[in-house]
């Protein structure tokens, strides 16, 4: 039987991190700005240099991107030039508690990105595992609301980068159960939020189709430090042993 094999989605901040994230085995290549947030979005001159880098030397892969907060998108009325390269998109869902028309303000503003960029890209809901610290509206809620929506999968990550990790929010049982109802509804589920190579014993009784990184792909395990392909490709074999592992026991 063949393992159950997992995506490795690994955050880039910036154009030098594109060749050591794909040396090191990232099969989805995310653009974020660590320094803004769970989901900071990279600023206009970094995304310009990205797509000359990525025009010059043509990936492969999927390519992923954060759109920061919907609370940050109030207001705006342009979106920023998202590289033609890009698939999927994600913004996260924090101050949304109790606020009824968030998603009538989220489908508004996913339908005006796509009208302005004439392209039809795959949305990634988020929920925040530590929502409750976020004021965001709970996992369970945005599955629902991906599932309503015809999104391309949902993410699950945490709101804080303080030191918590995924599996310090929610039980490995109520990520089983998201797991699961997702991929019922034919919704990609990708786990991220600080995981790291202790994390993935537990994790590998759960069966995502992506695992996403910052940290562990970085210098000292620091997600506001470099990409270096030797952490990406050292976190890429652990994966699958693990997993390999899990299928043979």
């Amino acid at each position: 039987m063949n393992s159950h094999h997992v995506q490795l989605l690994v955050s880039i901040k910036n154009r030098d991190e594109i060749l050591p994230a794909l040396q090191g085995g990232c099969e989805i290549l995310d653009l974020k700005d660590p320094l803004s947030g769970a989901l900071g979005m990279v600023d206009e001159p970094t995304l310009r240099s990205i797509s000359r880098a990525l025009l010059d030397h043509p990936v492969d892969i999927p390519l992923s991107m954060a759109l920061g907060e919907l609370v940050e998108w109030q207001g705006k009325c342009a979106s920023p030039s998202i590289p033609a390269e890009i698939t999927y998109l994600k913004m996260g869902l924090s101050q949304t508690a109790g606020q009824h028309n968030w998603y009538a303000r989220w489908s508004e503003l996913t339908k005006r990105i796509e009208e302005q960029h004439n392209t039809p890209f795959q949305w990634i809901a988020v929920a925040y595992a530590d929502w409750k610290l976020a004021n965001a509206i709970s996992p369970q809620e945005v599955l629902a609301a991906a599932i309503e929506s015809q999104c391309a999968g949902l993410l699950v990550d945490t709101y804080s980068k303080q030191g918590q990790c995924l599996l310090d929010s929610l039980s490995l049982d109520e990520l089983r159960a998201l797991t699961e109802q997702a991929q019922s509804q034919n919704l990609k589920i990708a786990l991220a939020g600080s995981i790291n190579h202790e994390n993935l014993a537990g994790l590998s009784d759960i069966s995502p189709d992506i695992i996403g990184i910052r940290g562990a792909a970085c210098t000292g395990n620091q997600r506001k430090s470099g990409v270096q392909a030797q952490a990406v490709r050292k976190f890429r074999i652990q994966l699958d042993r693990q997993y390999a592992q899990t299928e043979s026991e």
